[in-house]
C-alpha cells in the first residue's frame, strides 16, 4: 500500500504523541516484611488511582518481599496488599512523571489465632445467617453443617462449640452433646455453668442419678442462685441415695426461695426416714401452710397426724 504525504504526516504525529505519553509515566516500589523483618513473598498488591478512575493493576511481591510496578500515569495511588494468613495492608503514594515513588518497608502483620481474614469474615457472616435460618426452622442436620464449617474457620470459638452441643442435644445425640458441652465448659468459664446444667439435665432425663448429681454439683459450685436448679440438684442427689447432699440442697433452695413449698415436703420425707419426727412434722406443717391445695397436701396431713399420734402414745 502506498502512503500519501498526508497519511505519513498523521502517522508521525500519532507516533510523537504516543512517545510523549509514555515519557510522562512513572513507577512505584515497596517492600513487605513480616514481624521478624523477613521478606514476605507472593503477596498480591492491587494498585489503583485513589478515588477511582482508570484501570487497576496487580503485582506480586518477590522472594525478598519487594514489588515494583511501572507504566503508571501521574496521580495518587492506593495500594492494597493481601496474602492468606496476613492482615490486609492498605498503602498510598503519589506517582510523578519520570520518577519512581518509594513506599518504603512495611510490616505485613500475620493474623492471630482465631482472627479472620476479610474474606473469611464475610463467609462467617453468611454462615451465621444460614445457621440462624436452619436453627429456627428446626433443620438440625443443616445447623450442624453450618456450625462445622464455622468451626473449621474458628476452631477456638467456644460459642460455636456450645451451639454444636445444644444442637446435638436437640437432635437427641446425647454423647456428642455431652462431649461438646464439656469442651465448652473447659475452654471458657463463662460457658461452664450452662454446660454442666445441660449435662446434668440430660443425665437426669435418663435417670442416671449419680452422673446427674455430679454434673449438677459442678454447676452449683459455679453459681447457686437459681432455686429450680438447686431443687433439681437435691432431687438428683436424693434419687442417687446421697441424702446429705439432698438435704443440704433442699435447705439452700429455701434460702434462695423461702416460698418453694415442695422443698419443705421433701425435707419432711428425709426427716421421716431419719426418724426425726419433730423435724418432719415442722417441715410438713410449713409445706401445708404454703401450699394447702397442693396434690401432696393430703399425704402430708396424713403423715403429720400419724406422727403426732405416735408421739402421744
Amino acid at each position: 500500500m502506498k502512503l500519501t504525504r498526508s497519511s505519513v504526516a498523521v502517522a508521525a504525529i500519532c507516533s510523537f504523541l504516543a512517545a510523549d505519553a509514555f515519557a510522562q509515566l512513572g513507577s512505584l516500589r515497596g517492600k513487605l516484611v513480616d514481624e521478624q523483618g523477613n521478606g514476605v513473598a507472593d503477596a498480591e498488591c492491587l494498585i489503583e488511582i485513589s478515588g477511582g478512575g482508570g484501570r487497576s493493576s496487580t503485582v506480586k511481591t518477590k522472594k525478598s518481599g519487594e514489588f515494583v510496578k511501572g507504566g503508571l500515569r501521574p496521580n495518587v495511588y492506593t495500594i492494597v496488599c493481601e496474602k492468606e494468613g496476613f492482615k490486609k495492608l492498605p498503602l498510598q503514594t503519589q506517582v510523578s512523571a519520570f520518577d519512581q515513588a518509594y513506599l518504603g518497608e512495611h510490616v505485613f502483620y500475620a493474623l492471630q489465632p482465631g482472627e479472620l481474614s476479610e474474606s473469611q469474615h464475610a463467609r462467617a457472616t453468611e454462615l451465621l445467617a444460614e445457621f440462624n435460618m436452619a436453627s429456627e426452622s428446626g433443620d438440625h442436620a443443616g445447623t450442624i453443617v453450618k456450625l462445622k464449617e464455622l468451626q473449621e474457620m474458628m476452631p477456638e470459638s467456644v460459642e460455636v462449640t456450645f451451639n454444636l452441643a445444644s444442637t446435638y442435644e436437640a437432635m437427641g445425640d446425647k454423647d456428642n452433646a455431652i462431649a461438646h458441652y464439656k469442651k465448652a465448659a473447659e475452654a471458657n468459664p463463662d460457658f461452664a455453668y450452662d454446660s454442666w446444667l445441660a449435662i446434668a439435665d440430660m443425665h437426669g432425663k435418663d435417670k442416671e442419678w449419680a452422673e446427674a448429681t455430679e454434673s449438677m454439683g459442678k454447676a452449683m459450685g459455679i453459681k447457686a442462685i437459681d432455686p429450680v436448679a438447686m431443687f433439681n440438684y437435691a432431687v438428683y442427689a436424693q434419687n442417687a441415695g446421697d441424702t446429705d447432699t439432698a438435704q443440704s440442697a433442699y435447705e439452700k433452695t429455701l434460702q434462695i426461695d423461702p416460698a418453694r413449698a415442695i422443698a419443705y415436703y421433701q425435707l419432711g420425707l428425709i426427716a421421716v426416714n431419719q426418724e426425726d419426727d419433730e423435724k418432719a412434722i415442722a417441715h410438713f406443717e410449713q409445706f401445708l401452710s404454703l401450699a394447702p391445695d397442693d396434690p401432696q397436701a393430703e399425704a402430708a396431713r396424713g403423715v403429720v397426724e400419724a406422727l403426732k399420734q405416735k408421739g402421744n402414745q
